[in-house]
């Protein structure tokens, strides 16, 4: 006598797979949702709660959001507004800070930007260099 499903348990056609990102390498299975470009230019931040500039290093950028570098930096949570002038323009968003460390970095993610801020910066980010994908730990083959 013949079984339809060779008596593994399962149901016909109840075959169990693994999800497609289960295959996928591990330094392919990234967060970035956009490019990253390195940057290396400097911008105003003015936090909203105290008002005070500063300038920062924007170390990296995407349509997204950036990580700068710099004093006055808010804590994360908080909320500001950063200017990033470029070839006689001036890039104006509003931006959420989504992580703080002790160095000194802090990650930028934009929130309002109008139209002619947002069509400059994707001018800026295609003259930019890409960031590669972060070279993967030594004990993970």
């Amino acid at each position: 006598m013949v079984r339809g499903n060779r008596g593994f348990g399962r149901t016909p056609g109840a075959l169990a797979f693994r999800p497609a990102e289960d295959y996928t390498p591990l330094a392919m299975r990234e967060r970035r949702q956009v490019p990253r470009y390195i940057a290396g230019f400097s911008a105003v931040l003015t936090p909203h709660d105290t008002g005070a500039e500063s300038e920062v290093a924007v170390e990296v950028i995407s349509v997204r959001g950036c990580c700068v570098k710099g004093a006055g930096t808010p804590e994360a949570g908080r909320e500001c507004r950063l200017a990033i002038p470029w070839q006689g323009k001036e890039i104006h968003t509003e931006a959420q800070v989504t992580w703080k460390d002790a160095r000194g970095l802090a990650g930028l993610r934009f929130l309002n930007m109008d139209q002619e801020s947002s069509e400059t910066l994707r001018s800026l980010c295609a003259t930019l260099r890409l960031q590669p994908l972060a070279p993967m730990s030594a004990d993970v083959d």
